[in-house]
């Protein structure tokens, strides 16, 4: 054999050992730790104030609002303001038609309304005594309509009141009271269903700061004691008292 075939030969023999040895395959680079970002924090329903205050439930299961726990007179002057109210807040192309019906049914049913407001009148003197009863009145006449009001549900009540200012001018005035009744309720159940909103609201921004929201922070106390001085013990500050927000100005009843 010359020199040529056992250079060959050699390479031949070093080939085949080389592919008898295992192959050893990197150690797969593991993918990276993806965080999902945490969830939105919730917001509350309707764009409402953090300051905004829920009524308990009462008794009969039914959160307690000025609607509540009324005579049959005060429900149909509740309804009256009602719609007073959105005679005056709802404004536009369509919910412009609430002040036009809502004075209609002044006129259709003044006897009955005359009525009413001369009961409820005689109420609360009863309840209250005299003059103190009708300032009395009057002070519930403006929560009513601060009620009324809230921001956070006019489009839905302004959407309803439309549709009661519409229907209770089919009513005959023997219908008119038990139709104010239902009507009043009806639209009382927008700002229940407002609160339960709230309330829920309220739950899901705990549960969400307990496990996204950052750690509390206590504020650092700096104590520098003189000669015999004893620093006193540390103490949760009070939290600053908030100013009242003014109340809302009382809307005047249209002619």
């Amino acid at each position: 054999m010359d020199i040529g075939n056992k250079k060959l030969a050699g390479i031949v023999f070093v080939l085949a050992a080389t592919a008898c040895q295992p192959v050893v395959l990197p150690a797969p680079t593991p993918p990276p730790v993806v965080i999902p970002p945490p969830p939105a924090m919730p917001l509350p329903p309707g764009g409402a104030a953090s300051s905004t205050v829920v009524p308990p439930f009462g008794v009969d299961g039914v959160r307690v609002t000025p609607n509540r726990g009324l005579s049959r007179d005060e429900h149909i002057w509740n309804f009256r303001i009602a719609l007073n109210v959105a005679a005056l807040t709802c404004r536009g192309f369509v919910w412009g038609e609430i002040a036009l019906n809502y004075n209609t049914m002044l006129k259709q049913f003044k006897r009955p309304l005359a009525k009413v407001n001369r009961a409820v009148d005689a109420q609360y003197r009863r309840d209250h005594g005299g003059r103190r009863g009708l300032r009395a009145r009057d002070t519930q006449t403006t929560e009513l309509y601060n009620y009324f009001s809230q921001p956070p549900v006019k489009s839905e009540y302004c959407d309803t009141s439309l549709q009661k200012s519409r229907e209770v001018l089919t009513q005959l005035p023997e219908a008119f009271g038990d139709f104010s009744i239902t009507g009043l309720n009806d639209l009382d159940r927008i700002f229940i269903n407002f609160y339960d909103a709230y309330a829920q609201y309220e739950i899901d921004l705990a549960a969400w700061q307990t496990q996204y929201g950052p750690p509390p922070t206590e504020p650092a106390v700096i104590f520098e004691p003189g000669a015999g001085d004893v620093a006193p013990p540390t103490e949760d500050p009070a939290p600053p008292a908030s100013d009242p927000a003014p109340p809302a100005d009382d809307p005047a009843t249209p002619g």
